[in-house]
């Protein structure tokens, strides 16, 4: 399974919101800049994840977008579902394949994806962000 570069950027976007103050908004064309990809195509990534609820996106002057919810709130599962436009690793519509009738090849493909978002759902943002890690840190640093 390969993820898209949709799913890749929306990653990076949402690791990069964790690595930052809860209570900045970050600018689209920041983090465009910093992992060295197209504003177009990021906008096109932050407008999906604010419509499904993983960040806020704030219009205007001052605005920009910051994580909606805790990162320890975010399955990495969910954020594959919610980015990827399908979840079927082969099409056998089109074009239509004479082997379907019977073929057991897509039903075990099926399988094999479920099993991966289903082990993705496992782990959270917080997870792949270092978040507890820095968190950690900080709290060792006051004793």
């Amino acid at each position: 399974m390969q993820l898209t570069r949709h799913t890749d950027y929306a990653f990076r976007v949402l690791i990069y919101l964790c690595d930052e103050n809860r209570e900045r908004l970050v600018r689209a064309s920041e983090i465009a800049e910093v992992f060295d990809v197209s504003l177009h195509h990021l906008s096109k990534v932050i407008h999906q994840l604010g419509r499904t609820g993983f960040i806020i996106t704030v219009r205007g002057k001052h605005g920009g977008i910051k994580l909606a919810v805790e990162s320890q709130e975010i399955s990495l599962g969910a954020v594959v579902r919610a980015m990827e436009a399908t979840l079927n690793p082969i099409n056998c519509d089109e074009p239509e394949c004479r082997l379907s009738p019977n073929c057991r090849l897509k039903s075990i493909l099926n399988d094999a994806m479920e099993a991966f978002v289903n082990t993705m759902d496992k782990y959270t943002l917080a997870d792949i962000s270092q978040q507890e890690v820095r968190e950690l840190l900080v709290i060792q640093a006051r004793v």
